[in-house]
């Protein structure tokens, strides 16, 4: 049984558990992805299991590429059947399957944050609403929030009273009516969707509980209402459940996600097992130790005891920088000074994990200055950009002509003399008839309302519509920006800005092509959602030579060989609004998470003034630092070339002892 040979006493309990409910506390580091791959090859090889009778819910679509690769060496094509993915990727599967009974079309659009916010804030324009009068932003976290919590539009705004709620009630139920006559689904969506058919359709949930026969739930304590109803629904059946997690690493508190649902697995599942996973294979002694010291000050959460039988590795570096500036001069000399003191580091092996995205400038600045090659997590991502948003825009409206916001989006993108008054005029008839703008154009064209310019462009639509199911998808890709005269509009600015946008029009198709050819069975629907349903950790590609610069959110499910964790400071990390809310539980399980993302040195700063805006402040060091055991840091940055060469060498031949 190679798919089983590796595994320690307490992983192979968990990865050949039988009947029932299993519950696997994973400390970090502990191999939880090779118990969950393990598991599921054993369910396959040794109890027979059909492959697509397995649900295996990830936490991240990497995660999920990751369990795929790994399954595909231990059980071959057999795990092209498994049905592996997010919450979020499960449910879009769920509704494109059942799209009729839920009252949807075939090619729907998934909305990221950017739509949603332009969906807010059409919506709010219809009802005289403003951003002044509240924000858009606001009322976009309160309906996701919403959803999260399983709360449909009637019932948020029956579930207590407040002016907020009042405010957001109407833009809520006048937003959900309009992703409906667009044929488009947000985040929420995508849970809420599976839920409402599964409580409603006792035929549909019989059909997907005898689907399931078993279901593997990954970062179980990062679930909020939604996906914890969607779990429970699913589970409740005769599928075996097996939920892994870690409630000191449960962080996303802040957008929904709740520790009690890992916390009373046992309460909810009367006769689940526990293994624990206590063995950590990530991080030295000295980091582990130092972690530990730290998340055992927090009273919500489950004793376990982390231990490593790994090298007792350097102290955690603590040093206390003049400011933020100086903070980023320490971490480049210290990179600098690593990878001098052994040539095989790669900039690769250095991360940067920061509380929030605004601490990241200094650093920036420093690494272009020194020549640092970096790249940034969950900054301004390339399918952000002005010019792929605008083709992604025109492959949707072609996809799915409901969709009337991308329409809207693209109709006089380039400027081709569509005016307010056409507009004015079309939207006029999409009232009136109820229908989508596309469909509005087209009575408009018909009836002769069009000008010249207007009628072309439809005409162009239609074309494109009707040439897209004879073609690669690559190919229609540049198509669509030949035919449009987009790309073309941009190559003939002849600018440096207008070059890069040009050069990034045709690494879209280059997308495109690289998407097909790993997946020729593909839609331009299946690309299209997976574009949108990117998180901050899919971006990350550790083939590139280059300094990570993160928040600590993002770096979830990662590890880095050196971490150095800035910002250590009280009303940054904890963070200020923690200490108000009563919320430092979760900011300290944060400080856990990025402690033992660090495999062999872990570097913690904090600045003693630091400037935000106008403003520079006097910082104190974070509460954090002052819990780390005495024999587990220390406040001298120095490590000798000899010992780093030494400690280096020995873990490379841990991990390559041939």
């Amino acid at each position: 049984m190679s798919h089983l040979r590796s595994l320690n006493p307490l992983q192979l309990r968990a990865a050949t558990y039988g009947k029932g409910p299993l519950l696997v506390l994973a400390g970090a580091g502990s191999g939880k992805t090779k118990v969950l791959t393990s598991r599921i090859a054993h369910l396959v090889i040794d109890k027979k299991l059909r492959p697509e009778g397995i649900l295996a819910v990830t936490f991240t679509n990497k995660a999920a590429q990751e369990i795929r690769e790994r399954l595909e060496r231990l059980i071959g094509e057999r795990a092209d059947k498994i049905w592996a993915g997010t919450f979020h990727t499960i449910g879009l599967r769920i509704i494109r399957e059942e799209a009729g009974r839920l009252g949807l079309k075939p090619g729907l659009t998934v909305y990221d944050e950017e739509e949603q916010l332009l969906l807010v804030n059409y919506v709010m324009s219809e009802l005289s609403m403003s951003n002044r009068d509240l924000p858009y932003r606001t009322v976009l976290w309160e309906i996701n929030l919403a959803k999260n919590n399983c709360l449909s539009p009637d019932e948020y705004a029956r579930c207590g009273e407040s002016d907020l709620r009042d405010a957001v009630a109407p833009v809520y139920r006048a937003y959900q009516k309009k992703l409906s006559a667009m044929n488009a689904v947000d985040f929420g969506d995508l849970i809420m969707k599976p839920i409402e058919l599964l409580e409603k359709d006792e035929a549909a949930l019989r059909k997907y509980r005898e689907r399931f026969s078993s279901i593997l739930i990954d970062e179980y304590q990062d679930t909020n209402r939604s996906q914890y109803t969607m779990t429970r629904l699913l589970a409740s059946g005769r599928a075996d459940l097996c939920a892994v997690g870690d409630p000191d690493q449960s962080i996303y508190g802040w957008r929904g996600a709740s520790v009690e649902n890992i916390l009373k697995f046992r309460e909810d599942y009367k006769d689940a097992v526990v293994v624990k996973l206590e063995q950590n294979y990530r991080s030295t002694s000295n980091i582990l130790g130092a972690a530990n010291s730290v998340i055992v000050n927090n009273e919500d959460r489950i004793e376990k005891n982390l231990w490593t039988g790994n090298l007792q590795g350097e102290p955690v570096v603590y040093e206390e920088c003049l400011n933020e500036d100086e903070e980023a001069r320490f971490v480049v000399k210290e990179i600098k000074r690593l990878k001098a003191a052994d040539p095989a580091m790669k900039f690769r092996d250095f991360t940067v994990l920061y509380r929030t995205n605004t601490q990241s400038r200094p650093f920036e600045e420093l690494f272009f200055e020194e020549g640092v090659p970096y790249t940034i997590i969950g900054g301004f991502r390339f399918f952000d950009r002005r010019e792929i948003k605008d083709c992604l825009a025109y492959l949707k409206a072609i996809q799915n002509p409901d969709d009337s916001l991308n329409f809207l989006r693209i109709v006089n993108v380039p400027p081709r003399g569509i005016g307010k008054a056409t507009l004015e005029r079309v939207h006029r008839i999409s009232d009136a008839h109820d229908a989508s703008l596309y469909e509005a154009f087209r009575r408009a064209r018909k009836e002769g309302a069009l000008n010249r310019d207007a009628s072309d462009f439809i005409g162009t639509f239609e074309m494109l519509r009707g040439e897209m199911p004879g073609m690669a998808l690559h190919d229609f890709a540049g198509r669509v920006l030949d035919i449009t005269g987009y790309e073309d509009f941009w190559a003939r600015k002849r600018t440096e800005d207008a070059d890069v946008r040009v050069k990034n029009l045709q690494g879209l198709v280059a997308s495109v092509r690289k998407y097909a050819e790993t997946h020729p069975k593909a839609t331009l629907a299946d690309y299209l959602n997976l574009v949108s349903l990117m998180s901050d950790a899919d971006q990350v590609d550790g083939r590139q030579d280059r300094v990570t610069l993160m928040t600590i959110h993002s770096a979830k499910g990662l590890e880095f060989p050196v971490v150095f964790m800035a910002g250590m400071e009280e009303g940054l990390f904890p963070h200020k609004r923690s200490v108000e809310e009563e919320t430092v539980e979760e900011e300290r399980r944060l400080c856990y998470v990025g402690m033992t993302r660090a495999r062999r040195l872990l570097f913690l700063t904090s600045a003693k003034h630091r400037t935000s805006g106008k403003e520079t402040a006097l910082q104190l060091p974070s509460r954090f630092i002052a819990e780390i055991g005495p024999a587990f840091v220390t406040k001298k940055a120095y490590v000798p070339a000899e010992r780093i060469r030494e400690h280096m060498d020995a873990i490379r031949k841990i991990l390559n002892p041939g």
